[in-house]
Order: structure tokens, then C-alpha cells, then sequence
């Protein structure tokens, strides 16, 4: 339950929530946990990125969980969720992160 831990969660999936993160939403929902769906089957890598960027900067993230199928049911889920991480990681303003 890493979405515990974390300030919102972004939720990457294939056309349609299934299993266990079919249940991550449920459980962000019950709790009023931010979260963004992608659908990836309808949102490019670029506007993964976008979105994520705004849910983050709208929602004020700092831990930021990022959810989805598991590779073994979604084999094309690992390039998808990792190309969009990279767009928004280097769209990033890291002049205001502390350290």
C-alpha cells in the first residue's frame, strides 16, 4: 500500500481498471486521496507527462506513487509508464526543490 505513503498517486492503465489497481483507485477514492487516471490506450506518453505535471503542481505532490498492472499483465505497461516519467521528470523546475 505504497499510495499510503505517498502525497497522490497517479494511476497508469490499459483501457479498462482491473485487479489490484482496479482496487489502488478504490482505495484512493474511499480515503480522498488525490489521484490521476491515464489511460493509455487513449493518452499519449507526452500528455501522461502533462497531466502528471498538473496533478503534481495542482495537488501540491511531494511523494508521488505511481501505480498500474503488473508487467506480467501488462507487458507494455513498464516502456509506456517509464517514458512518461522521463518527459515529466525532465520538464521538472528543480530550482525549487530543497535539499
Amino acid at each position: 500500500m505504497r499510495w499510503l505513503d505517498s502525497d497522490g498517486t497517479v494511476i497508469i492503465y490499459p483501457a479498462a481498471l482491473r485487479g489490484g489497481t482496479e482496487q489502488t483507485v478504490q482505495f484512493c477514492v474511499e480515503v480522498h486521496r488525490p489521484h490521476q487516471l491515464i489511460d493509455a490506450s487513449k493518452i499519449s506518453t507526452d500528455e501522461a507527462a502533462r497531466l502528471t505535471a498538473d496533478f503534481v503542481r495542482n495537488y501540491k505532490i511531494e511523494i508521488l506513487n505511481v501505480a498500474g498492472p503488473r508487467q506480467s499483465e501488462w507487458r507494455k505497461g513498464y516502456d509506456y509508464a517509464s517514458r512518461a516519467l522521463e518527459i515529466f521528470l525532465n520538464s521538472c523546475d528543480y530550482r525549487h526543490v530543497s535539499g
